[in-house]
C-alpha cells in the first residue's frame, strides 16, 4: 500500500518547538498459516517506511524525518462466531530513522534506533452489502520492552564520532518509551484483485537522558491484497487454508 497523511514531530535535541506537516508512506504485510496448533497459529511480516516534512508554527525552519520499521509476529486465532475472527500474539521488531532540522548548524540531525517486543491483537469482521463482501480488520500493536539508542543531553554527534560512545544504548520500557500502532482496513474483492483501503495511526515517544522525542503520523493508504498458495504434489483446492476465513 502507498499512503499520504499528516505528521507531528517534536525532538528536544534539535528544537524546543513542535513541527507539523505531511507524510508519505509505504506499507507491506504478509500473513500465512504455519500449520501449528491445528492451523490456528499465523505468522505475520510487516514492513513500514515513512517520510515526513514539517515546519514550526512561525514557518522559520523545517524538519525532514524518515523511519523504516520491520516487525515479525506470531498470532493465535479465535473464531467465537461465524463472521468474527480474533488474533492475539506478540511481535519482535526494530526501527531505524532520522530527524533533520534545516536551521541547526552544529547539530542538524539526530538518529533513531529501537528494537522491541510488542503485544498485538487483530479483530476481523466479514460484512456483505448488496452481494458485495467487505472484510474489515483492525490491528493494534503496543511495544512494552526493548532497547533504544539515544545520545546524552548536550552531547554532539561530533563527540560521538571521536569515540565518546558511553551510555548510547538504553533499556526501554513504559517508563521511558511509549508507542502505539493501529491499522484499520477495509478490503473489497473484485474479479481479479482485492482493493485495500486503510487508516494508520502511529505514536512514538521517548523520554531519556533529559531528551524528549515525539513522532505522530496519521496516514491514509490505498493498495491491494492477494491470496497465494504453495501447492505440492496432488494437493486439491479444498485443502487450501485462508488466513481470514
Amino acid at each position: 500500500m502507498i499512503g499520504f497523511g499528516t505528521s507531528s514531530v517534536y525532538d528536544s535535541y534539535l528544537s524546543p518547538l513542535d513541527y507539523k506537516g505531511d507524510n508519505i508512506g509505504l506499507y507491506y504485510e504478509q500473513m500465512k498459516n504455519t500449520g501449528l496448533m491445528d492451523g490456528n497459529i499465523f505468522a505475520q511480516n510487516l514492513f513500514n517506511a515513512n517520510y515526513s516534512w514539517s515546519k514550526n508554527s512561525a514557518g522559520t525552519a523545517s524538519y525532514y524525518s524518515g523511519i523504516v520499521e520491520y516487525n515479525y509476529g506470531l498470532h493465535y486465532r479465535f473464531k467465537p462466531v461465524e463472521k468474527w475472527q480474533f488474533f492475539a500474539g506478540m511481535q519482535a521488531g526494530g526501527l531505524l530513522g532520522f530527524v533533520y532540522n534545516t536551521r541547526n548548524e552544529n547539530n542538524p540531525a539526530t538518529g533513531k534506533a529501537h528494537v522491541n517486543l510488542s503485544l498485538s491483537g487483530i479483530a476481523n469482521y466479514k460484512l456483505q452489502i448488496h452481494k458485495q463482501p467487505i472484510l474489515f480488520r483492525d490491528q493494534l500493536s503496543f511495544p512494552f520492552i526493548g532497547a533504544l539508542y539515544s545520545p546524552q543531553y548536550g552531547e554532539s554527534y561530533y563527540e560521538i564520532s571521536l569515540g565518546d560512545t558511553k551510555n548510547l544504548v538504553h533499556f526501554s520500557s513504559l517508563n521511558n518509551y511509549l508507542s502505539l500502532r493501529n491499522m484499520l482496513s477495509a478490503e473489497i474483492p473484485f474479479n481479479r484483485f482485492t482493493l485495500r483501503l486503510s487508516y494508520y495511526f502511529s505514536y512514538y515517544e521517548t523520554r531519556i537522558n533529559n531528551l524528549d522525542t515525539r513522532l505522530i503520523t496519521n496516514t491514509f493508504y490505498i493498495g491491494f491484497s492477494q491470496n497465494f498458495f504453495v501447492v505440492s504434489g496432488k494437493q486439491k483446492k479444498g485443502n487450501y487454508r485462508y488466513v481470514f476465513e
